[in-house]
């Protein structure tokens, strides 16, 4: 048995019930190909991120409107239209004769008859399998990342190692419009996480470990090479760096200017009765909300940026000070870099890097999964993960897909920081056809 609570190599169980409604697929860094080809080679953080996790896609598309009186209509092909209202009865009942789920439970009332029951403002999209994570393993599931639906769709763990539960992904209706929204291909993520995550938040002092490593990473040189082509020197020390992972992750998140950010926990699991505040099995699971700290605004023509303003002025002086207290002169270009904190003018590249000053070092063999909030339709930020236990800095690189105006005010939140051991990532599925 490892350290993660496994014995096969499997993160999770995985029954489906209805099959050709939608499947688990892990997914390739280069995201099949459409990852630039710069990104997927020395970008080693987004490759890792696009590759994270299991991606749960639709195999017909449908779309989500509001028709005049403000009522959802979901349209659906005939087949996707069949399996979600005349199928899925025989199908629960196979999970029930088996012993998987509860005739007359939550989830045979909920789904009865409606694969995608709307409950308020929330639509529950059932995927046609159940769901049960090994012992020792928590699964998040959320949104897809980095190629995505345009829906928000609400993140919730299953934490029973007992128990089978449907695998579910809820929709937030409520920016919905009379709008013709699509929901093809990949809808959702599944992502295994180990639950002994600790973090705390500090304000960087003089001398702090994160700063210096941060300026001696991103030196003249690194940026001298840069300037004549891509440099590889996250991706061969990541390559090179090999340590076995801790049981737990003690995290801090450690920060210049405002105190705005702050450590959260989740709060909303499956369990076979519904959802719950609760976790159904023993675990801690913390993690940082990085906020803007300088309001920003940005215009984006579709091959350049028209506008592009960040309102930093008021916070340089401190990130500078405590530069010039634990560097000195030294790393003039680390400082202009981070200084930069929105960056984004160039030409013909649809992206946005989000350069925090916000650092997040963790445990051994533990990394950080960087999930970034979403404007749609303007930007959508994408998932990476990066290794925190060498590398302590944070980023975010948020991708455009159209013409449009951009306000960030102050507060906004950016991404997300969550701890998770590498090793988990890593692992696989078992899955069976029932």
């Amino acid at each position: 048995m490892t350290a993660n609570g496994t014995s096969d190599g499997t993160a999770f169980e995985l029954v489906t019930l209805l099959p050709g409604f939608a499947e688990l697929k892990k997914r390739s860094g280069e995201l099949d190909g459409n990852l630039p080809v710069r990104a997927a080679r020395y970008c080693g953080p987004v490759f890792e991120g696009s590759a994270a996790g299991f991606q749960i896609s639709l195999a017909q598309p449908m779309t989500l409107q509001r028709d005049r009186k403000g009522r959802i209509v979901c349209d659906m092909t005939p087949p996707t239209l069949r399996q979600a209202t005349e199928e899925v009865d025989e199908a629960l009942d196979r999970g029930i004769k088996a012993g998987l789920l509860a005739r007359g439970g939550y989830w045979h009332k909920r789904l009865a008859g409606d694969s995608m029951p709307i409950r308020g403002s929330r639509m529950t999209v059932w995927t046609g399998h159940l769901i049960r994570p090994r012992a020792g393993i928590w699964i998040l599931v959320g949104g897809a990342f980095n190629r995505r639906s345009r829906v928000s769709v609400v993140d919730h763990l299953v934490s029973d190692p007992a128990k089978f539960v449907p695998l579910v992904i809820e929709i937030d209706l409520r920016d919905v419009t009379t709008t013709r929204v699509w929901m093809e291909s990949e809808l959702g993520c599944v992502t295994p996480l180990s639950p002994a995550v600790r973090m705390t938040h500090e304000g960087l002092r003089a001398g702090a470990a994160e700063i210096r490593e941060f300026g001696e990473f991103f030196s003249e040189e690194y940026f001298a090479t840069k300037a004549k082509h891509p440099t590889a020197a996250y991706v061969r020390r990541q390559r090179e760096h090999r340590v076995k992972a801790t049981d737990e992750c003690d995290a801090r998140l450690g920060y210049v200017g405002p105190d705005v950010h702050e450590i959260r926990e989740f709060t909303r699991f499956l369990t076979p009765d519904g959802f719950s505040r609760r976790a159904s099995s023993p675990g801690q699971l913390q993690f940082g909300v990085v906020r803007n700290i300088a309001p920003t605004r940005w215009t984006w023509q579709g091959q350049t940026h028209s506008e592009f303003e960040v309102r930093k002025e008021r916070q340089v002086p401190a990130l500078e000070a405590l530069w010039k207290k634990t560097l000195g002169d030294k790393c003039p270009s680390g400082l202009e870099f981070i200084r930069g904190h929105l960056m984004g003018e160039q030409w013909d590249q649809p992206y946005v890097q989000f350069q925090p000053w916000v650092f997040a070092p963790t445990s051994p063999g533990w990394s950080t999964l960087v999930d970034g909030f979403h404007r749609p339709p303007a930007y959508d930020g994408m998932r990476a993960v990066i290794a925190t236990d060498w590398f302590f800095s944070l980023a975010m690189v948020y991708r455009m897909y159209g013409p449009s105006s951009v306000t960030i005010p102050f507060r906004a939140p950016m991404l997300r920081a969550l701890p998770v051991r590498r090793s988990v990532l890593d692992l696989g599925m078992n899955q069976s056809l029932l």
